[in-house]
């Protein structure tokens, strides 16, 4: 081979590895986990049901299972500079977890990363929590159920 030729391949390789490096550095993947794009559905659909024009595909917003968070916790928003979100769900959290349940977790998570909620712990006159946004560690009880599921959407909407 050339002086010239392995000059020109070892550029080569050079660059792909700058390319490579540069990936790694950009924001994170974005893809919403199989087990979690119903429930990002039905957040359009019950923003739907109120006015809100939801589209969640055209939003730099991913869900994925994690095993890295912290002891208790069953959901993450974590937002990054580049303005790309991401929801990280406990697998063994989700997993023993109902459907309802479930709904509550996420649409609780996209209220952090889509609607830019924070959390909000006042409860009404019998002690539970007036929102979909409760902390967990809050002074009220937590309780999302068939009964008071529309009113808590309406507030996480309002």
């Amino acid at each position: 081979m050339s002086h010239h030729a392995t000059r020109l391949l070892f550029f080569l390789v050079l660059g792909s590895l700058f390319v490579a490096c540069e990936k790694q550095s950009s924001s994170p993947s974005l893809t919403v986990d199989e087990a979690f794009q119903p429930y990002f559905e039905a957040f359009e659909a019950a923003g739907a049901e109120r006015g809100l024009a939801i589209e969640l595909g055209a939003e730099d917003i991913g869900a994925v299972f994690s095993s890295e968070l912290e002891t208790q916790m069953a959901g993450k928003c974590t937002k990054f500079s580049t303005g790309a979100r991401i929801i990280y769900i406990d697998q063994q959290s989700w997993a023993g977890r109902s459907e309802l349940q479930r709904e509550f977790l996420i649409f609780h998570e996209l209220g952090h990363c889509y609607l830019d909620r924070p959390h909000l712990d006042e409860a009404d006159a019998n002690g539970f929590c007036v929102s979909i946004m409760q902390s967990g560690e809050g002074g009220c009880t937590g309780r999302y159920t068939v009964l008071n599921r529309e009113r808590l959407l309406d507030e996480l909407f309002e």
